[in-house]
């Protein structure tokens, strides 16, 4: 049977304008393409389908015509267009995956070394995924549900930022969340804040950093949990009660870390508390740090296809999304081309609905709020907000919704401890403005 022949015909005889819209030029083999150029342009000005007589009508070329009546009196069977474009979209995916794989196997001997590989394996693997249509089945006209399912809803969590933003406003698997501001602005501080409250409430999160190391996020994460100075801990001048907080934070990541703590309480010896500790296993609720200076599509997609199953994260963070490139290359070609930047906010959102997760990402603005180099990648996620810290002194953060998929663009002001980083819950209050009554906090 020939497979591209019958699908044709079945689609042009049952004028099935959905198997149409979702049928792909480069499903078929080269030789049926000006086929498809055909129908697609009779389609476009007309609004329908051709019959096979509309295009006989149109066609001039002799070897064409010879073409269309193959197609037309080829197998006629009795399986769903629909079914029938699986099977084409199979044997592409087959075709094409050999061909990238050679391809593959003529340059690897150039490669020299073992992520070099890996990059080119997921390079594979995104340009197939580039080019081939992957609809879940949640996604199926005839089995979608009204509902989210149970499981869905329990995964949906607050960002954690602000106690009365969080109780009207959940995020949930599939969702991406941009997080805009100027440099030093507090980007990868609200990322911080996220990943500990996740933490804290006893789910792993995956945090990809680019420009601060891993010791460096785990120092934040540990001074926002223990109110202890983030200057403190980067420079080991603690008191006896912060460094106890600090040990109690940093053994209750290991099985059986409250023992070794009790032991520290005995020596006072950081640097033996933490040999004692990590010749243990960490618990099953993890901060799992990823520093890559180079970070690309690829790896991201590596790392969560080895993690995302033993950690079950409910959120990913990226920070941030304007240094993440599309291909891992020796040299970052188009890093800062806006279609570039385009496409990595749309894959980031296509893998936080393919694992299941939520995705935090920050982003760079320019002086008037504006996305910096690509405006173009809000159009992927589901919330962005831009943030504004006032002055130090003022103690507040705010975070101003410039999108919100579902929902008004609500955004909230917290408080914010700058020694701890420490984000919120509480409210905070532009200086000068009155703090809201209780009658005007109902109103609002």
């Amino acid at each position: 049977m020939n497979l591209a022949s019958v699908l044709i015909r079945k689609i042009l005889k049952d004028s099935d304008g959905d198997t149409w819209g979702a049928f792909h030029r480069h499903y078929l083999p080269k030789e049926y393409h000006k086929v498809h150029d055909l129908i697609e342009k009779h389609s476009t000005l007309y609004g329908t389908l051709p019959t096979f007589e509309d295009l006989k009508l149109s066609i001039r070329d002799a070897r064409l015509r010879e073409k269309l009546y193959a197609i037309e009196v080829s197998e006629e069977v009795d399986i769903a267009c629909s079914q029938l474009l699986e099977y084409l979209k199979n044997e592409y995916a087959q075709s094409e995956s050999m061909n990238l794989i050679e391809k593959f196997l003529e340059t690897s001997v150039a490669m020299s070394t073992a992520e070099e590989i890996v990059e080119a394996i997921q390079d594979i693997v995104l340009e197939l995924e580039d080019k081939i249509d992957l609809i879940p089945e949640e996604e199926n006209m005839q089995k979608i549900s009204l509902f989210e399912p149970e499981e869905m809803l329990e995964r949906s969590v607050p960002l954690g930022l602000n106690s009365e933003y969080d109780l009207e406003t959940t995020f949930g698997p599939g969702d991406l969340i941009l997080i805009g501001g100027k440099r030093g602005h507090g980007k990868s501080v609200t990322c911080a804040n996220i990943v500990e409250r996740s933490f804290s409430k006893g789910d792993s999160t995956i945090y990809f950093t680019i420009e601060m190391n891993s010791r460096s996020i785990l120092q934040r994460v540990c001074s926002i949990a223990t109110g202890v100075p983030s200057t403190a801990i980067m420079h080991k001048n603690l008191s006896i009660s912060e460094w106890e907080r600090v040990a109690t934070w940093w053994s209750s990541r290991f099985e059986e870390g409250e023992k070794d703590y009790q032991e520290y309480l005995r020596h006072r010896n950081f640097e033996e508390l933490h040999a004692s500790l990590n010749i243990k296993p960490l618990r099953e609720t993890q901060i799992d740090v990823v520093h890559d200076a180079s970070l690309s599509l690829s790896k991201i997609r590596t790392e969560l296809d080895k993690k995302v199953k033993i950690l079950q994260p409910k959120i990913v963070v990226v920070d941030y999304i304007n240094q993440v490139e599309r291909h891992g290359r020796a040299a970052k070609i188009g890093q800062y081309d806006w279609s570039e930047q385009i496409e990595v906010s749309k894959a980031l959102k296509q893998m936080a609905q393919n694992y299941g997760v939520i995705m935090v990402s920050p982003y760079q603005i320019d002086a008037s709020g504006e996305a910096r180099f690509a405006k173009g990648i809000l159009d992927a996620p589901d919330a962005a907000f831009t943030l504004d810290t006032h002055s130090k002194e003022d103690g507040i953060i705010e975070f101003k919704c410039t999108k919100m998929r579902n929902g008004g663009e609500v955004g909230f002001i917290s408080k914010i401890d700058w020694a701890t980083l420490k984000i919120g819950p509480d409210n905070g209050y532009v200086p000068g403005e009155t703090e809201p009554t209780g009658e005007e906090v109902q109103e609002l």
